[in-house]
């Protein structure tokens, strides 16, 4: 008999000890306090260059384009030289280095004109925003490259802040025009870039 009571008050005491925890628990459960901060979301930043669709203006929204249509380039003979004007800007919301490069298949240049043309680009100021290469306005040369090494080596451009226009001047010119390359054509895409 003695070892049933022994029992009993054990099963008591641990029957008493189990309530306790339960209202406890509860009690805690009671007080608790959680706030949240739900829903948040994360959207990556766009890397955009943009162009300039008319030189003399701004960088609103209908002036911008991600393409311009090329112009042809006629009666190159050795000596030739043209300039053509661009402005670009830089729509994201950080800076980015930019660079310049050719881009073509060599099918599309069966007589392999590349060799033969040359760009040399300048940093255009348009001082007073008319859309025109005036005196005063062409910066320091970055340098010649055919279109074969504008392709391979590109050229730097350095660091474009936000919503800020850059100017260029991409000056054509030709050399070694051969007999054999008379009356030939070769169609080229021109891109500037953001180096990964």
């Amino acid at each position: 008999m003695i070892n049933i009571k022994i029992k009993l008050k054990f099963k008591r005491l641990i029957s008493f000890l189990l309530a306790g925890v339960l209202v406890g628990g509860a009690a805690y459960a009671a007080i608790s306090n959680k706030i949240y901060m739900k829903g948040t979301s994360f959207t990556t930043a766009t890397v955009e260059l943009k162009f300039l669709k008319n030189l003399s203006q701004g960088i609103g929204i209908e002036n911008l384009t991600s393409e311009l249509t090329g112009i042809t380039f006629d009666g190159i003979l050795n000596g030739w030289q043209q300039d053509y004007l661009v402005k670009v800007t830089n729509t994201s919301r950080k800076n980015m280095n930019v660079w310049s490069y050719a881009n073509y298949q060599t099918d599309q240049d069966p007589a392999s004109l590349r060799y033969s043309l040359n760009v040399e680009l300048f940093p255009w100021n348009d001082l007073n925003n008319d859309g025109v290469l005036d005196s005063g306005e062409e910066g320091a040369s970055l340098g010649k490259k055919t279109f074969v090494k504008w392709k391979t080596e590109g050229f730097d451009l350095g660091s474009f802040e936000s919503n800020k226009v850059y100017g260029y001047i991409l000056r054509f010119s030709s050399a070694d025009i051969t007999d054999a390359k008379q009356g030939a054509s070769g169609i080229f895409d021109f891109e500037f870039g953001v180096l990964q």
